[in-house]
């Protein structure tokens, strides 16, 4: 006996299901059953045989008896079809002899073609009825004994009397050739007979269903002893998957406590950059303004105009500088702008710095889209584009956007000279492929890093935007 299950853990914190049956009761109906129908074939079989062979061997010894007395004077037969006289004077005497009249009910003396030559029913004789099974195994040459419980066929002229019977077909052989001259039918009274065979079918019965419990009982206790030890492992299995369960549902919660603190930490992290690139603009920038006011309205030698002239373009480069790290750090002009649109403008914002052209193919994106999300992957295009100028010198680089329904997929690739196991931090981007691996799945994403010598770094990440949308609503 075999059975299946297919569960998930996540999903048995429910009610149980209702309590099978234990495999000892279920194997108790069942062998009940089996060992029932097992009994009842083998009763019946054994019943049958044991009544089969004592109404033989009873009906050859009577045969035996018959046919002695009988033989001699059925001789005639073997020429005609009936008895001389004196035979059958002689016949009858043998039949009306008390011994014979207490023992056998009936006689009839067939022949061949289904006459009766003679027998105890005088108005039988002479008159002819087909042939039954037991008489044509008869002429065949053998003894057939048939035990009937109730005295009477309903055939011929014979009534139902309730008596139990003992048919017996015997061949009547002729002396000189052994041919088979007549068949003598004669039923034997068989009430102790009855008896016997009742006896022995209720011993039979008895022993067969004494021995089928004792069989039961022995199977019953090993298979007990099995769905006991089954029942346990159960149990235990099943507090054992309790306890899974409960460990799963900490997990997701400790999960979900970990992504909505990556979330907050990103949008932290996005305050302070903010905050850093306003203080940049609003500190250094302005005082190197400030400077350069200053500078113009300083006047001194040809010498000193020369050297005022070349700190002022020092101060104007850091300027620009530091406006552009304020606008990078900013990102003021992505707030109000879709996802799509956003990742468009970092695109297009890096063409213009750099002077490098971009193969860009965006899919059409929701429009809504969780805040930390849309900057997280504003963020991992710029770095990824910083990081194909500064080490493949632009050289093809593509940008490839899809979504299918629940996940968003950006791939930023070049044609350059890879990734080389020997580079260290020097010339490094600002956060580095690490930085970007944190940043991305620090929120639920993947990224994946695809770098050959020679043909150019292709990085892959991945956001499930409709996860992170209801993390974020929630």
């Amino acid at each position: 006996m075999s059975a299946s299950y297919h569960v998930e853990l996540g999903t048995l914190s429910g009610p149980m299901p209702r309590k099978r049956r234990s495999l000892a009761g279920q194997f108790l109906l069942v062998a009940f059953a089996v060992m029932l129908m097992g009994m009842l074939a083998m009763g019946t079989l054994v019943s049958w045989q044991i009544e089969r062979s004592v109404a033989e061997v009873k009906g050859i010894s009577t045969a035996l008896y018959v046919n002695t007395i009988f033989a001699p004077l059925l001789q005639d037969l073997a020429t005609g079809d009936v008895l001389s006289e004196h035979n059958a004077r002689r016949l009858n005497q043998a039949m009306e002899k008390p011994d014979l009249q207490a023992s056998i009910t009936s006689i009839r003396v067939w022949k061949h073609d289904g006459l009766i030559a003679h027998g105890s029913e005088p108005a039988l004789i002479g008159k002819r009825f087909p042939l039954d099974p037991h008489s044509k195994r008869a002429w065949a040459g053998a003894v057939v004994a048939d035990f009937d419980g109730t005295f009477g066929d309903g055939e011929i002229t014979e009534p139902f009397t309730g008596i139990p019977v003992l048919k017996v077909f015997a061949p009547i052989r002729d002396f000189e050739s052994g041919n088979v001259i007549a068949v003598v039918e004669f039923h034997e009274r068989a009430e102790a007979l009855n008896s016997e065979l009742i006896a022995s079918e209720w011993k039979t019965w008895l022993s067969t269903a004494l021995i089928t419990l004792n069989m039961m009982g022995c199977l019953f206790v090993i298979v007990a002893n099995g769905s006991k030890t089954i029942d346990r492992q159960r149990e235990a299995l099943r507090e054992r998957v309790s306890q899974l369960s409960e460990l799963l549902r900490q997990n997701r919660v400790l999960q979900g406590r970990i992504e909505r603190a990556a979330q907050n930490a990103t949008e932290d992290n996005e305050r302070l950059m903010r905050r850093m690139g306003y203080d940049l603009h609003d500190g250094v920038a302005q005082l190197i303004s400030l400077a350069l006011l200053r500078l113009d309205r300083v006047k001194g030698s040809k010498s000193d105009r020369d050297n005022l002239q070349k700190i002022q373009k020092a101060l104007l480069d850091a300027l620009n500088d530091t406006r552009n790290i304020c606008k990078g750090l900013l990102l003021p002009e992505i707030q109000t702008l879709t996802l799509k649109e956003a990742l468009l403008f970092i695109v297009r914002q890096h063409e213009r710095r750099t002077g490098t052209t971009i193969t860009c193919m965006i899919a059409d994106l929701p429009d809504q889209a969780p805040q930390f999300v849309k900057i997280a992957l504003c963020r991992y295009i710029q770095e990824s584009l910083n990081n194909a100028f500064k080490h493949a010198d632009g050289h093809e680089q593509q940008v490839e956007v899809n979504w299918d329904g629940a996940t968003v997929t950006v791939e930023v690739a070049d044609r350059g000279p890879g990734i080389r196991e020997s580079s260290g931090t020097k010339g490094e981007p600002r956060l580095g492929l690490a930085g970007l691996r944190d940043r991305i799945e620090s929120i639920g994403g993947a990224l994946s890093i695809k770098s050959t010598p020679g043909d150019g770094t292709r990085i892959t990440a991945s956001l499930p935007l409709m996860d992170a949308g209801g993390a974020d609503a929630a």
